[in-house]
């Protein structure tokens, strides 16, 4: 049996592993990183101009002084209560610190858990259209049949689960690895890549999306044989993928949504 399944598996990797498209996409994920991160990194002549200290004093609806220091203002916390009692002392009334702005947007473990989801998500769905391809080839030129008389159904549902996961796991493991050395790489060079790749470079996040992938492409997977097997011709099984690809892309903007700030969206997680 396991002789057989290796057949059918080798057989699917040698079909995708021996094209131009396999070996784009193996390299297009390391060399774009790579750019982004020579793009955004900070050189060594890079300076900026310091930024001026102020004290900004304003009056809020209820009438009371509200004092705003600028972050480069060059006083600790208690120095500047002391600038807040001077001023009191100067006829200025109840004087208060006025409240930190809020920050709209992600931070950086937020950004780096959406590039892994992102990257993750790329590689299922891109998987998963070869998976439906390979199922839907033997049931249009007849030779799904005689692949049955040759090998049982199981053998040949693991045989392609294998080979086409062989192949994905190939450029996932690219991807991944390229984002952890550069991660590795970037620690001094600064930018916004830098950080989000340094997260990368952390194996408990690595083995995460690993095994989170394995689990993804057995689920999927298995239900993408099920729909090719059904499926007449490429119409006939696009048809009938597209309630799963709907769900798939529904985890997309789900994921995006989650990572902009978007709340009450947590439960979502449980349904893919």
């Amino acid at each position: 049996m396991t002789g057989r399944i290796g057949l059918i598996a080798g057989r699917e990797f040698r079909a995708y592993a021996m094209t131009a498209s396999f070996w784009v996409a193996l390299a297009v994920g390391p060399l774009l990183m790579t750019g982004a991160l020579l793009a955004t990194a900070k050189g060594p002549a890079a300076h900026t101009a310091p930024q001026a200290a102020s004290l900004t004093l304003s009056r809020d609806p209820a009438g009371a002084v509200q004092a705003r220091f600028s972050p480069s203002f060059p006083l600790s916390a208690t120095g500047k209560a002391q600038v807040l009692r001077v001023l009191e002392a100067d006829g200025a009334g109840p004087v208060h610190l006025a409240p930190e702005p809020r920050r709209s947007g992600p931070n950086a473990d937020t950004l780096r858990r959406f590039a892994m989801v992102m990257m993750l998500w790329m590689t299922l769905v891109g998987s998963l259209g070869m998976l439906l391809q390979a199922v839907v080839r033997e049931r249009a030129n007849r030779a799904l049949e005689s692949l049955l008389a040759a090998a049982q159904p199981l053998e040949i549902v693991l045989g392609k689960l294998t080979g086409v996961g062989a192949v994905s796991l190939l450029v996932m493991g690219s991807w991944l690895g390229a984002s952890a050395a550069l991660g590795a790489l970037a620690s001094a060079s600064g930018g916004v890549v830098a950080s989000l790749l340094q997260g990368f470079a952390q194996p408990a996040m690595l083995a995460q999306g690993a095994a989170i992938y394995v689990l993804a492409f057995a689920f999927y997977g298995l239900t993408t044989i099920a729909v090719g097997a059904l499926a007449r011709d490429n119409a006939d099984a696009q048809n009938l993928a597209r309630p799963m690809f709907a769900v798939l892309l529904a985890v997309f903007f789900t994921s995006m949504a989650s990572a902009f700030g978007a709340h009450g969206l947590a439960w979502l997680v449980y349904l893919p």
